[in-house]
């Protein structure tokens, strides 16, 4: 009966420690930066290209060098489009060389955009790109969080195991 105590003690620290692990990995793979890729679009020749950060939830992500003047929706279609865990409604633009002017003209580190609405109200409204723009696709936030999800996951298992001792135990003394 030791034994069997000690095997599922040592289940339940393998099983904790591999959830850590899928956990870690999904930390590292939110803003899909754990994968190199840069993509060059041009249109003819010496035409001038900028430098275009995109991040997130997109299929590819990467450094994208593009013409000038192209509109963030496009950038998203060269890209392959969002994937289905993007918020559009919270698109975050930086630039790491200049302020950005908001939609009042007031300068700022970042500009936030919903492109559910930017889509409704037109072309006219899309984000123009410039030189050294970072372009941020989060994630929608799960109705469960990942250390909420860890944290039941270990306790099930843990749970699990007593109950299946006790029944073996029980097995045991008939």
């Amino acid at each position: 009966m030791r034994r069997f105590t000690a095997l599922v003690i040592l289940y339940c620290v393998l099983i904790s420690q591999s959830l850590a692990a899928q956990n870690e990995a999904v930390k590292n793979s939110k803003y899909n930066v754990n994968i190199a890729s840069e993509y060059i679009f041009e249109s003819y020749p010496n035409q001038e290209l900028i430098p275009i950060r995109l991040l997130g939830s997109v299929k590819n992500a990467g450094l994208y060098h593009i013409p000038a003047n192209m509109k963030l929706t496009t950038l998203l279609a060269l890209a392959g489009g969002t994937s289905g865990d993007a918020d559009l409604g919270k698109i975050i633009i930086g630039n790491d060389q200049r302020l950005i002017k908001n939609e009042m003209g007031v300068d700022s580190k970042s500009l936030e955009i919903d492109l559910e609405d930017t889509l409704k109200k037109g072309a006219n409204t899309d984000y123009t790109l410039v030189a050294n723009d970072i372009v941020l696709i989060q994630n929608k936030s799960p109705i469960v969080s990942n250390d909420a999800f860890r944290t039941i996951s270990v306790v099930s298992v843990i749970l699990t195991s007593i109950l299946t001792a006790i029944v073996i135990k029980d097995r045991y003394k008939k």
